[in-house]
């Protein structure tokens, strides 16, 4: 049995304990918080993201950082919505058109890579002769015409489709409906698969390709690339608090500004599949691919002073 003084020692020690539960309350459980991103697909099945989100959790271990992986035209749409914070996508039109909308802030180009034309070995089109995208689709549409080629679409307005609709509308040439020409709905690493399985072309973003390319019974190959028509911009964009007032603003703001710092930067610029580089960091270096933005001029300014604590 207890004595008086033995009682009054337990209650002393389970006020204490009670006390430093509730003096680190706040610190260990109401600071932890939930950061939600709609990404395009290309950047989850590379194992990009995963990697960006390890080394941006070291810094902030409270944010949980979680995503949806989807076309760039759905990711967009969420974004509208409000179901999302930061949107990371890459197609122009489509984020400038979001922007101007007053749907998302402080849009910044954080990577690149490019798009890449695959398909059977034997090269029925014999598209790898090309000068340009443009003649290589011509060459595509001619050999389907003649039963000698299948085109794989994803047709799920991706910025992967929307890049393939672009060239096909330089072409002046109609797909629609066309037996040899295939839309799927799916994303980018099913496309791959099922061109795989009809020996047929498509459009691909050099990562996912890159990161499929050795698996088991693949044996589509790159047929044409490194045409300008061709560079893949990728934007992150926060969702406008004043157009959706429950997003996460400040912890977007720290995600962005880790993706365009310098430890961000790298981790893009280091990031490979098989000893293959998938990305390329673009912060900044616009200029460099030959472009001139004055929004993103604008922009650089911006997150280099939040980087700086300015």
């Amino acid at each position: 049995m207890l004595t008086g003084k033995k009682v009054f020692t337990v209650m002393i020690f389970i006020i204490t304990i009670l006390s430093l539960i509730t003096i680190n309350f706040p610190k260990f459980y109401a600071q932890k918080t939930t950061l939600r991103i709609a990404t395009t697909t290309s950047l989850d099945a590379s194992g990009l993201l995963d990697k960006i989100k390890i080394e941006f959790k070291k810094s902030n271990p409270n944010i949980d950082v979680t995503w949806i992986a989807v076309g760039t035209g759905q990711a967009i749409e969420v974004g509208k919505r409000g179901d999302v914070d930061i949107i990371l996508v890459h197609n122009r039109q489509l984020e400038e058109k979001f922007i101007l909308d007053g749907y998302g802030v402080h849009g910044i180009t954080f990577a690149w890579n490019d798009f890449i034309l695959v398909g059977p070995k034997d090269d029925p089109a014999r598209v790898n002769t090309s000068k340009n995208v443009i003649e290589a689709f011509k060459k595509i549409y001619e050999a389907g015409e003649n039963g000698n080629a299948l085109f794989i679409s994803r047709g799920d307005m991706s910025g992967t489709y929307l890049k393939e609709m672009e060239i096909w509308n330089y072409t002046g040439l109609k797909v629609d409906k066309k037996k040899w020409y295939i839309e799927i709905g799916q994303g980018m690493e099913q496309a791959l698969i099922i061109a795989n399985e009809k020996q047929a072309y498509t459009l691909s973003d050099r990562s996912t390709f890159l990161t499929i390319k050795d698996t088991v019974g693949f044996s589509l190959t790159i047929l044409f690339e490194r045409d300008p028509r061709l560079l893949n911009l990728y934007r992150a964009i926060i969702v406008n608090p004043k157009k959706q007032p429950s997003i996460n603003y400040e912890c977007a703001q720290k995600f962005v500004s880790f993706l365009v710092s310098s430890e961000g930067q790298n981790i893009i610029a280091n990031y490979t599949k098989n000893g293959q580089k998938l990305f390329h960091p673009a912060f900044g270096r616009l200029s460099e691919l030959g472009i001139n933005d004055s929004y993103e001029e604008e922009e650089v300014n911006y997150w280099k002073k939040i980087i700086e604590g300015g």
